[in-house]
């Protein structure tokens, strides 16, 4: 475990505290716990009460970390530790009382969780408990606390300080150095150091300045912390054991030789690849030791957590696609200290692969441009499942060592390239190239992985941000293109936005003069009522529609169309109102001009229909059969009124039901009754209900129900479904009057009866005690075509 740092204290780590003052057990007696993920006190389980009691009656420092939320209690032992954290601690998640540590030991809760018990001797820790930092040493114990059923549901820590006993070792360790003449004894401690351990000599120059040094002594774990054969360094420079060594390397050891003052450092060298942590002492004259550990891993880790954290710093401040793969590319391969890195996408197609750019050192050809996924050989089904391809050396691995050399010749003997996957298909790659073999860490493929997958998000960004922009550009376009009068009405009904379109139509050349007026009052006669209601349906999530007057801003008369539509907001409510406005001032005029027209017509068709009565009963006024004549004069009467249904709505369609009242009005409207839904026909079913409705009922009047005082009609219709169609029905049903009695002879009345509703039958007749029962049917397409 690396160097934990810590500001006021370390978490779970403390020293033993003789004659403490009880006091965490009455805080913890009055906390209020049902606020917390513990939930109150008096429904703790069993072995969370046990275990919070055995650690308050210890003088030994505890702490106890519970549940998934991590949740910290402690003892009076522990509280000292906590600096002015306490008692602000208590019953709070681990991860807000220790954040600057909490990526240590996050990963050793997370084994105790799992069952395991972790301890640790001798952990050095930076404190500042007494108001400046000083070095401590401690020695602890995580173990597992179980339920009932034996799964593990806390965390019991009992920590002690070793301080003086670390402090003493070291001093051993320097009187060891110290009294190097001895060499038995000296030799026995300085094998059995797992520490690389150096006695060296600095090298001046004739001018007495220090430009090297010398190894003297270094013991094994030196040779094995190095990676160098055992027994080439005694007696040699620095220099010349690594001749591209940092000159820090010298400096640094020459400045603790002239000062005679030790120094701390973490260095890199560079050839090696490798970091150390360790302390460099003055041991008299011009000699020196060094006492260190490796630490590649730990500072690996560093720079990758870094690296993640510029990523998420940096790639959201550019807007070039392009610069944000150079960007994270750039982070991605100076992390890992490799020679090439690239990302590229992955066509719909599944097979054409783009790389805009990639990042390189010096040696290595950039490969950006456009592949087949199949130019991957052995491992291109691989990219295409989604499976992470690591390759530590391309001559060894079965996918490439039959034929190495396209990838050699482009500076690749090891490499990485880490598939990004959505709704089941590869959408891009990231890849990591260098020329020597290289075995890969777990730890940096996660880190490539989170980095692929931070670039893909930061482009998928730009992308969806450059989407919204062209969206957001069109609809100016559009709105902008628009004749209509397209306005945004707040809940309240006030206006907030209007088109350009919208201002040029309604002569507004400044939509701050109308801005936050209420819509409604800018209609006249019934339009202001019926935007209002349009406003509350809007509200409810239904769209309506209207026409209405209303003049301009500038006192033009206008008609308009007008349709208000709900907009939502993010939460699915109605957040605001749409409100689109046409200009059918024209239109109007015609419709009014049409009606003017309609009238006229049907004045004239009415004058024409009186003139053939007129002339009917001037030739046929001498029949002998009158009662037909008087038939004929009423079917005329019949077809006018159909005419006034059909010009009443411009000759195109008409209601059922308004139909069916003037084609019996005439017959007594309190012998009927009519009942259906609203249904419009055509003009010549208009023509054939009319007549054949006229002729039931002056059968009814002559034979029928009407021939009595109580006897009614029902006239009944019904829209209904049947093999994929509309169909309509129509029914008339007589009762209340005398048998009804079938015709022997089937005159011109009846013909037009069964023709029924579209002049192509469908009708049945039934003859029923209780009075004539007739039905009708026909697809609703002919009777609204007819």
């Amino acid at each position: 475990m690396s160097n934990i740092k810590v500001e006021e204290a370390a978490a779970g780590m403390v020293t033993h505290v003789d004659n403490v003052t009880p006091r965490i057990a009455e805080l913890i007696a009055g906390h209020l716990w049902s606020s917390t993920p513990l939930g109150a006190r008096s429904a703790w389980p069993a072995p969370l009460r046990i275990t919070v009691d055995t650690m308050l009656a210890s003088l030994h420092p505890m702490c106890l970390i519970w549940g998934p939320e991590r949740i910290l209690l402690y003892n009076d032992g522990y509280a000292p530790i906590l600096g002015t954290r306490h008692p602000g601690a208590l019953g709070r998640p681990t991860i807000e009382v220790w954040p600057e540590l909490w990526y240590d030991i996050e990963p050793l809760i997370d084994r105790v969780f799992a069952g395991e018990s972790v301890a640790f001797r001798d952990q050095p820790l930076t404190m500042t408990r007494n108001g400046f930092p000083e070095e401590t040493w401690y020695d602890f114990a995580y173990s597992p606390v179980r339920d009932d059923a034996g799964k593990v549901v806390g965390l019991l820590n009992v920590t002690s300080e070793s301080t003086v006993r670390v402090n003493a070792q070291r001093d051993r360790d320097r009187t060891a150095v110290e009294l190097s003449t001895n060499d038995a004894k000296w030799r026995e401690l300085f094998e059995t150091l797992e520490e690389g351990f150096i006695l060296g000599e600095v090298v001046r120059d004739q001018n007495g300045r220090i430009v090297d040094w010398r190894y003297d002594e270094v013991n094994n774990a030196w040779y094995d912390l190095l990676g160098v054969e055992r027994g080439c360094a005694v007696g040699r420079t620095v220099r010349e054991l690594f001749p591209g060594i940092e000159d820090e390397w010298v400096t640094e050891i020459a400045r603790v030789v002239e000062t005679g003052e030790a120094i701390r450092f973490t260095r890199q060298v560079g050839d090696l690849q490798r970091w150390y942590d360790g302390i460099c002492q003055p041991a008299g004259g011009d000699r020196f030791t060094v006492l260190f550990l490796e630490v590649t891993n730990r500072i690996r880790s560093e720079q990758r957590r870094e690296a993640l954290a510029e990523l998420g710093r940096v790639l959201p401040t550019i807007s070039d696609p392009d610069d944000v793969v150079r960007a994270a590319t750039a982070i991605i391969g100076s992390t890992l200290d490799v020679g090439r890195v690239g990302y590229g996408t992955v066509a719909e197609d599944g097979e054409t692969f783009t790389v805009p750019n990639d990042w390189t050192r010096e040696g290595y050809p950039s490969l950006a441009g456009a592949y087949r996924m199949d130019d991957y050989g052995g491992y291109a089904e691989d990219l295409r499942q989604g499976r992470t391809v690591v390759i530590p050396d391309i001559r060894l691995d079965p996918r490439t060592s039959s034929n190495t050399m396209p990838l050699e010749t482009v500076a690749v003997r090891s490499l990485v390239n880490r598939p990004i996957v959505e709704k089941g298909r590869t959408v891009a790659v990231l890849y990591v190239n260098v020329d020597a073999p290289r075995d890969w860490t777990a730890e940096e493929l996660a880190f490539i992985a989170d980095a692929a997958n931070r670039t893909r998000a930061a482009l998928e960004r730009r992308r969806a941000e450059q989407e919204a922009r062209e969206t957001a550009s069109f609809m100016r376009s559009v709105l902008a293109a628009s004749t209509d009068c397209i306005k945004v009405v707040e809940l309240d009904g006030t206006l907030s936005f209007m088109s350009d379109g919208g201002m040029e139509v309604m002569e507004i050349s400044d939509f701050n003069a109308v801005r936050g007026c209420p819509w409604p009052d800018l209609l006249r006669e019934n339009g202001s009522k019926q935007a209002r209601e349009a406003l509350e349906a809007a509200k409810r999530g239904v769209t309506t529609h209207f026409e209405t007057p209303a003049d301009t801003y500038l006192g033009t008369a206008k008609h308009w169309s007008v349709s208000v539509s709900p907009i939502p907001g993010p939460n699915g409510e109605v957040a605001r109102i749409l409100s689109v406005s046409r200009d059918h001032t024209e239109l109007q005029k015609g419709r009014e001009q049409q009606q003017l027209l309609n009238g006229e017509l049907a004045h004239r068709i009415k004058n024409t229909m009186s003139v053939v009565q007129a002339i009917a009963n001037q030739t046929l006024g001498k029949a002998e059969d009158q009662e037909a004549v008087a038939a004929f004069g009423k079917r005329l009467g019949a077809l006018a009124s159909a005419h006034d249904a059909l010009t009443h709505d411009h000759w195109s369609t008409a209601k059922l039901g308004e139909v069916a009242r003037g084609a019996l009005e005439t017959f007594g409207e309190d012998r009927f009754t009519l009942a259906g839904p609203e249904v419009t026909i055509g003009p010549r079913a208009t023509l054939a209900l009319t007549l054949m409705l006229h002729e039931l009922a002056t059968n009814a009047a002559k034979y029928g129900a009407l021939t009595v005082p109580d006897g009614t009609v029902a006239v009944n219709w019904a829209v209904r479904r049947e093999a994929d169609q509309d169909v309509l029905h129509l029914s008339w049903a007589e009762r209340d009057g005398p048998p009804a009695v079938e015709p022997t002879r089937k005159g011109f009345g009846s013909r037009i009866i069964r023709m029924g509703l579209s002049g192509s039958g469908g009708v049945k007749l039934r003859y029923e005690t209780q009075g004539l029962t007739m039905e009708a049917t026909a697809p609703l397409y002919q009777v609204q075509e007819a």
